[in-house]
This record gives structure tokens, C-alpha cells and sequence, in this order.
């Protein structure tokens, strides 16, 4: 091949990489720069009328909250979900899982700080969605540094839904709503 042909096919090949550096560059750059987004909730209502079951399945209300959340967050980027290896918070979790085709990350129900870890290493300026447990949700929270939002969740309430911001200097705030029924 001549000189004169290569320089030019060398020259728009140079274009192109430069090009895709840039936009990969970028998008680092926006993760660095964007708050990470956190909803964490306790798992929809569970079947309580086996006592020795230590892990039963939701109830047709928790589906039903299951499916809110799912519908509560139809426009927000989600970018990953965890749940712990309960039935409860993994079906919780399954609508939103089913519609947008992720993955549900396992958590050690009290490794707090190892979960707050993960978040902030693997998902830095994304969305995450969480589902704990009534005597976790609040622990998790103040391990991203806020304090509770309330005092406590009581064993029959299901319906807080906590959006927690960590700012990449590491600054937190949270909002607290509810979603779907109210609970009892």
C-alpha cells in the first residue's frame, strides 16, 4: 500500500481513538461527580403463619408492595439491587430484577459496613436499590453516616421508603416517604 493511502487511514483511525478515550474519560468523570443514589427498603409483607418457618415467603400484600416499588421506580435508572438470602427480600426485589433484567446481589444481613463498601467501590454515581430487614434498614443507613429518620421500624410496618444521597465527597442525606398500601 502506498504511503499516501496509509496516511490518511491512519490518521481517521487516530480520530476514532481519540474519540473513544474521550468518551470513556467522560463517563468516568460523570460517576465521580454524580451522588450515588440509594432506596432502601424492609421487605413486603411476609407469611407469618408458620412461626418455625424461619424463612417464608411474602404474603399476596407483600407482592402486591413488591410490584409499587417496582412501579414506584419505573423512571429512575437502576443500576443494581441487593437483597439478603431471605425469600422476603429477594422477592421484594424480584419485580424490579424481572422488568429491568438485573441481577439480585447478595448481602450479609449485618455486615453494614461491608455493604456500604460495595455500594460506594462498585456502583459510585449509580442508583442502587436495598431490602433489609426491620432491625436492619435503619443500621445501614448510619453506616453511610446519617442518623435514623425514625426511631424505629416496627414489626408491622412495611411501607418506608428510604432515599439516601452520598455526595462523592461522601456527605449523606436521606429522604423518607412510603409506598404502596399504607401499614396497619
Amino acid at each position: 500500500m502506498k504511503l499516501t493511502t496509509l496516511l490518511p487511514l491512519c490518521l481517521l483511525l487516530l480520530v476514532f481513538s481519540l474519540g473513544a478515550c474521550r468518551s470513556n474519560t467522560t463517563t468516568t468523570e460523570a460517576a465521580a461527580t454524580a451522588p450515588t443514589v440509594v432506596y432502601l427498603v424492609r421487605h413486603a409483607e411476609k407469611a407469618t403463619a408458620d412461626p418455625a418457618n424461619e424463612d417464608p415467603d411474602l404474603t399476596p400484600a407483600g407482592v402486591t408492595r413488591a410490584e409499587a416499588l417496582r412501579a414506584l421506580l419505573e423512571e429512575e435508572q437502576v443500576d443494581a439491587l441487593y437483597a439478603t438470602k431471605y425469600l422476603r427480600t429477594i422477592n421484594t426485589l424480584k419485580p424490579l430484577a424481572d422488568t429491568r433484567q438485573l441481577n439480585i446481589r447478595q448481602y450479609e444481613a449485618h455486615d453494614f459496613n461491608t455493604l456500604k463498601q460495595q455500594i460506594l467501590q462498585n456502583h459510585r454515581g449509580e442508583t442502587v436499590v436495598i431490602a433489609g430487614h426491620s432491625n436492619t434498614v435503619l443500621p445501614i443507613l448510619e453506616a453511610f453516616g446519617v442518623e435514623r429518620p425514625v426511631a424505629d421500624i416496627p414489626d408491622n410496618t412495611y411501607d418506608y421508603l428510604f432515599k439516601l444521597t452520598v455526595a462523592p465527597s461522601g456527605t449523606a442525606f436521606v429522604e423518607v416517604s412510603q409506598f404502596g398500601n399504607p401499614s396497619r
